[in-house]
C-alpha cells in the first residue's frame, strides 16, 4: 500500500509540473489567447480585492486609484501561485522517490530549491540532481517576470496615449459631437480618414493585448478621471454616426476602425465575462434620449462642411441599429471595470473650462 502511495505520489508531482509549465506558457509566452485555470483564479483575486477597495470610494479618482493595484495583485497572486504549485509538486517527488523521510522534510527541501537558498539538500545524487533543476525553474519565473512585466506596462502606456489624445480634444465627457468639433476646430475634418486610421490601429491593438492579458482591461487610465472604454465607446459614436449620415465614398475609413472596435470590444467583454451569453449582443436596446436628440448630431455634421445624406429618418435608423451593435459591449466592460461612461454617451454637452482642462496624470 504504502508503495502504491508513493508512485500515486510521483505521478501526481509529474502532473502538477505539467500544468505548472502549461500555465506559464499560456500566460507570458504563446502569442494568442489560451485559458488557464491559474491565470483565471489570480486574476479573479486580484479583481475581487481591488473592487472591494474601490467601491467604498467615494468617487471615480478614488476608485482609479485603487484600480491601479490589480496588475501588481495579479503578478504577485500568479508568483505565488506558481512557486506553490512547482514546490508542491518536487515535495510529491521527492517523498515518492523516499529521497526524503516524510512530508514536511520533503517540503522543506522543495522550497529551499525552488527559492535557491540550498539550505537543505536530500542527502543522495538524485536529490541533488532535482534540486539543480527545481533551482533552475525558480530563477526561470523570476526572469520570465522582469521581462515581460515591462511589457504590460508598455501596452498600457501605448493604449493611453491615444486616450489622453482623446480627452485633451474632447474635455471630460468625450462624445462624438466633441470629437467632431474638435476634429472641425484643427481642420482635419475634411480629411477625417487619416484620423479614424489611428483609432483603427488603436483598436487593434487593444484588442491584441486585453485578449491575451485580460488583466490589462481592469487597469485604469494613466490619466486622473479619464476612461479607456469612454474613449472606445465616443469613437465607436463617432464612426457609427459618419457611417450612416454621410456618402459611402466618404467613410471608408470610419466603416473599417467602426467594425475593428465593435469586434475588439465584444471579444475583450467576453474574454473578461465569459457566463454572458452570445444573444445579449442580439438583444440590445438604445437610450431613447439618444433617438430624440439625433437631429441635433445630423445637423452638427451638416454645420462642419460633411456632406450628409438627405434621409434624416434612414439615417436615424441605421445610426440606432449600429449602435446596438457596441453597446451591451460597452456597458459590460465599464460595468467589469468600474469604469463610469457618461450616459448617454453620444449627447453634446457644456463645454466649460473645466471640462477642457487638459489631463493631468491619476
Amino acid at each position: 500500500m504504502d508503495a502504491v502511495l508513493r508512485v500515486v505520489a510521483v505521478v501526481a508531482g509529474l502532473f502538477a509540473l505539467f500544468l505548472y509549465f502549461r500555465s506559464i506558457v499560456r500566460v507570458l509566452l504563446i502569442n494568442r489567447r489560451e485559458r488557464d485555470f491559474i491565470e483565471r483564479g489570480t486574476r479573479f483575486m486580484a479583481v475581487t480585492i481591488v473592487h472591494t477597495m474601490a467601491r467604498s470610494s467615494g468617487d471615480y479618482a478614488r476608485t482609479q486609484r485603487a484600480q491601479a493595484w490589480v496588475l501588481p495583485f495579479f503578478i504577485f497572486f500568479s508568483v505565488m501561485s506558481w512557486f506553490l504549485l512547482v514546490q508542491i509538486a518536487f515535495t510529491c517527488i521527492l517523498w515518492g522517490l523516499q529521497l526524503e523521510a516524510g512530508w514536511a522534510p520533503a517540503f522543506s527541501s522543495s522550497g529551499s530549491a525552488l527559492s535557491t537558498l540550498g539550505f537543505k539538500t536530500p542527502p543522495s545524487l538524485w536529490g541533488e540532481y532535482l534540486a539543480i533543476y527545481e533551482a533552475a525553474i525558480g530563477l526561470a519565473v523570476v526572469i520570465l517576470l522582469f521581462t515581460f512585466v515591462p511589457s504590460y506596462q508598455a501596452a498600457i502606456q501605448v493604449r493611453e496615449r491615444k486616450v489622453g489624445w482623446l480627452y485633451a480634444r474632447t474635455g471630460r465627457c468625450p462624445t462624438s459631437s466633441s470629437l467632431l468639433e474638435s476634429l472641425q476646430r484643427s481642420g482635419q475634418v475634411e480629411h477625417h480618414g487619416a484620423v479614424w486610421e489611428e483609432w483603427e490601429n488603436w483598436f487593434r491593438g487593444v484588442l491584441e493585448t486585453h485578449s491575451i492579458s485580460p488583466i490589462l482591461a481592469y487597469v485604469p487610465a494613466v490619466y486622473r478621471g479619464t476612461s479607456w472604454v469612454g474613449a472606445a465607446a465616443a469613437v465607436l459614436d463617432a464612426t457609427s454616426l459618419v457611417v450612416s449620415c454621410l456618402e459611402e465614398k466618404h467613410t471608408e475609413s470610419a466603416r473599417i476602425c467602426r467594425g475593428t472596435g465593435v469586434a475588439a470590444l465584444k471579444l475583450i467583454a467576453i474574454e473578461i465575462n465569459p457566463r454572458i451569453p452570445e444573444n445579449a449582443w442580439t438583444n440590445a436596446t438604445v437610450d431613447p434620449k439618444l433617438i430624440a436628440r439625433f437631429d441635433q448630431l445630423y445637423d452638427k455634421l451638416g454645420e462642419i462642411g460633411l456632406p450628409t445624406l438627405p434621409d434624416r429618418d434612414a439615417c436615424r435608423k441605421t445610426f440606432v441599429q449600429l449602435r446596438a451593435e457596441y453597446e451591451t459591449s460597452v456597458r459590460l466592460l465599464a460595468e467589469s471595470t468600474l469604469m463610469p461612461v457618461e450616459e448617454p454617451w453620444i449627447l453634446p454637452h457644456a463645454h466649460t473650462e473645466a471640462n477642457h482642462a487638459p489631463p493631468t496624470l491619476a
